[in-house]
């Protein structure tokens, strides 16, 4: 199957969470799975600065931008969006929010008519208002429920978190 009206973008950190050290961030195992069931290419959105691998020093930062409503400078070009009518939008749960640098992503493309998947990684909060956030935020765009997944528990087990994903694609007929 390809799906080339998909594409699957995200945010990931890698370094010390709540739960473990990560060589590779949550929110990125997620986006690679959701990438693979669906044939459809990743879009990694990284800032020029980064964030700290320390957790508390990453608290820090992005409670500062979260409390400026800041749109921190990504550092790779912006997909090109033609043909594209679904993103799987991935992310984790910062501040009960998206990570400001996916406002930043998210800014620079048209959401108009756009089929958008929130898949949120969290530790306590689950999806948060992110849906509603984005519905405010993304009027033109067609917010979709999403889904929350532990990012403890994608670590722990990716092939269990796998088959929540295949579920949740499954249930929004995404998977042909």
């Amino acid at each position: 199957m390809d799906n080339k009206n998909t594409l699957v973008a995200y945010f990931s950190r890698k370094g010390e969470n709540t739960s473990t050290d990560t060589s590779k961030g949550s929110a990125e195992t997620v986006a690679s799975a959701l990438s693979r069931m669906l044939d459809a290419p990743e879009y990694k959105i990284c800032t020029v600065n980064g964030y700290p691998e320390s957790i508390e020093e990453c608290n820090k930062v992005a409670k500062k931008e979260h409390d400026e409503n800041a749109r921190p400078e990504l550092r790779n070009q912006l997909p090109l969006m033609d043909g594209i009518t679904q993103l799987i939008l991935v992310y984790p749960n910062w501040w009960g929010d998206m990570p400001m640098a996916v406002y930043t992503f998210l800014d620079g493309i048209d959401t108009a008519g756009l089929y958008i998947y929130p898949v949120c990684t969290h530790e306590d909060n689950g999806l948060a208002m992110t849906e509603r956030i984005l519905a405010q935020s993304y009027p033109k765009a067609n917010i979709q429920k999403g889904i929350a997944l532990r990012g403890s528990s994608v670590q722990a087990d990716p092939s269990k978190a796998e088959e929540t994903l295949r579920k949740y694609l499954s249930e929004r007929n995404l998977l042909k």
